[in-house]
């Protein structure tokens, strides 16, 4: 035996140390359809053997896959052929392999995320390397006080405010004495870069450059209520100032939109607020498809888009939307949405029929499974309008795609107070003699089809009223317009009221035509800012016009006749002519033509 003494002491093995390492990476697996296989000279692979194949894989794993609810023919090059798209994670060392082993029929790309409008000026910049810093150099970190206050000197809870200096803005939210503390880092003298205070609704938000700050004492930011500088705020709001720019003012009250499905892809919609609960449609995609949880919108995005599009007041005093009584389906994707979500969202849109789908949504890298479904939703008759991005680069997808409606924002001056990023938005070299500018956040390109209104919008959020920007603010005006059109129009009451390629390219081509054009670039502004003015007469025309403009837009008329075989008809418009005659140019028809010479007909 051994002496208990002389055992050598028990050491405790030592603790583990976990080392932080890249985890799976989210992907989109989906097979190449359409005019993707059709240009690369491929047969499309069938569902089976796509499954097949998946089972092959190493390493990944399937999160969920999304299957469209019924065939779309037109779309489909053979029988049985693979349909389904693959939301899937694969460890970051093995995602090259897997790609290596795809076969040519199958493409995987990155589920980026998508990001719902934030403008550039209130973007976070690049980390700084605070840690390369000489610390010799006196860095100083001061603790600031804040008290924020509005109407009748009230303290006001829970307003956002971000501090910038040196790094990352520091931010936090006031408590109930409307009071909140934040550190700032800068070098010694210099003052914060910028101070940003936003209010949860009804005010206008503060913007502050180099503000000069008291470190002993409270430093009091006051911010406006909309009430203050909005006369009749919001008894008597019926038109903000974009709806009257684009002069939804001048259109009878009794075109209202009625017939016309749209879908909102978005943060959700409050429908507890009084001008949205009459949405009664709507899907939350970030919670297993919940047909409930759509209404419950923690963001405020997508009710303030919805407040644009299709806000009711039966009084008819209040906001009213472009076409307030029209079918609104709200298809939730925001906070998280990627480009998965998108794929999501469109088979909804494909399955229930939308006619108009407003995307103010947008990212930096592109997508070639999203490209195919846009391609599939226009050859159904589509109609997608996106917001062209607020980084003031070039245009963001999807609004870069031949398949969408681009949508470049643009302000007016003088519709919002000084001290508000909005102020810091105009570039006195984009500014037109009537007022209206180009603000510096709008992103620019070719791509960019229309401008509308996206500076200082007053529209719907919960619990009230939001003055919002961004290109995610102009997209819905336009959205409105196009659904408007689509209901009261008498080209897409006759001939152009199939669910078409052709109806689609007819619908971008009108909002084309009806455009003030603005001297701010194409790039900029496309074909300038849509107005509805001097269409009364077209959106509400009698029987004896209605018949008159239905038997001189003939099926074939629209689909073969040359442009100048219609001058000096019967057709005395020029809206309608153009409406008409632009099937050669949309891209998907080059497609329909190769898909019925190389399989038949389709």
């Amino acid at each position: 035996m051994v002496d208990d003494a002389l055992r050598p002491p028990s050491v405790a093995p030592p603790p583990t140390t976990r080392i932080l390492q890249q985890g799976k990476r989210q992907f989109i697996l989906a097979p190449r359809r359409g005019s993707q296989a059709l240009n690369a000279g491929l047969r499309p692979m069938s569902a089976g053997a796509v499954r097949a194949m998946i089972g092959q894989l190493p390493g990944l794993e399937v999160v969920r896959v999304l299957r469209p609810r019924r065939a779309v023919s037109a779309y489909s090059l053979v029988a049985d052929e693979a349909t389904e798209v693959y939301v899937v994670r694969i460890d970051h060392d093995r995602a090259e392999l897997v790609r290596q082993m795809l076969p040519p029929q199958l493409l995987l790309e990155e589920d980026a995320a998508l990001e719902y409008g934030t403008p550039a000026g209130l973007s976070r910049p690049a980390p700084t390397r605070l840690a390369s810093w000489n610390h010799s150099g006196g860095v100083e970190v001061r603790q600031i006080r804040f008290r924020v206050i509005g109407d009748g000197e009230k303290p006001l809870a829970y307003v956002g405010v971000s501090l910038a200096g040196e790094g990352f803005p520091q931010e936090g939210r006031t408590d109930k004495r409307g009071e909140v503390t934040l550190p700032l880092l800068t070098l010694p003298g210099k003052r914060a870069r910028s101070l940003f205070a936003s209010a949860p609704s009804n005010y206008w938000d503060v913007y502050l450059t180099e503000p000069e700050l008291l470190d002993g004492d409270i430093n009091v930011v006051r911010l406006r209520a909309i009430e203050e500088t909005l006369v009749g705020f919001p008894e008597n709001f019926r038109y903000g100032w974009g709806q009257r720019q684009m002069g939804l003012d001048r259109v009878p009250e009794a075109l209202t939109g009625k017939g016309v499905r749209i879908a909102i892809v978005d943060s959700g919609v409050d429908t507890t607020h009084f001008l949205l609960r009459h949405i009664r449609h709507g899907v939350d995609l970030t919670n297993g498809a919940d047909a409930q949880t759509w209404a419950h919108d923690v963001v405020g995005h997508g009710s303030h888009c919805a407040g644009i599009i299709a806000a009711h007041d039966e009084s008819g005093k209040t906001l009213r939307g472009f076409v307030p009584e029209a079918e609104i389906h709200v298809v939730k994707v925001f906070p998280g949405g990627q480009f998965g979500s998108l794929i999501e969202a469109l088979n909804y849109c494909l399955d229930l029929e939308i006619d108009v789908v407003n995307l103010s949504l947008g990212s930096v890298q592109r997508s070639l499974a999203v490209e195919q479904k846009l391609e599939e939703a226009a050859l159904q008759g589509i109609a997608c309008i996106v917001a062209g991005g607020n980084s003031g680069g070039p245009v963001l997808y999807p609004a870069s795609s031949p398949y969408t409606l681009a949508v470049g924002a643009v302000g007016r001056l003088n519709e919002y107070p000084d001290e508000t990023w909005d102020a810091t938005t105009v570039l006195s070299s984009l500014v037109a003699p009537d007022g209206i500018f180009s603000p510096s956040f709008s992103c620019i390109g070719p791509e960019v089809a229309v401008c509308a209104p996206g500076v200082a919008i007053v529209s719907t959020v919960p619990g009230g009223f939001e003055p919002q920007s961004g290109t995610s603010m102009a997209a819905p005006h336009v959205t409105g317009l196009a659904a408007l059109l689509l209901a009261h129009h008498p080209a897409f009451l006759g001939p152009l009221r199939a669910r078409t390629q052709h109806r689609v390219a007819a619908l971008f081509n009108t909002i084309r035509s009806m455009c003030v054009p603005y001297g701010f670039g194409p790039g900029r502004a496309g074909a300038g800012l849509p107005r509805l003015h001097g269409l009364e007469r077209i959106l509400q025309p009698g029987p004896e016009r209605r018949q008159e403009f239905a038997s001189s837009f003939a099926p074939s008329a629209v689909s073969s006749a040359p442009l100048g075989a219609t001058i000096g008809g019967p057709m005395v418009d020029p809206l309608y002519v153009q409406a008409s005659l632009v099937a050669q140019a949309w891209p998907v028809q080059a497609l329909l033509e190769s898909l019925r010479r190389q399989y038949g007909p389709v």
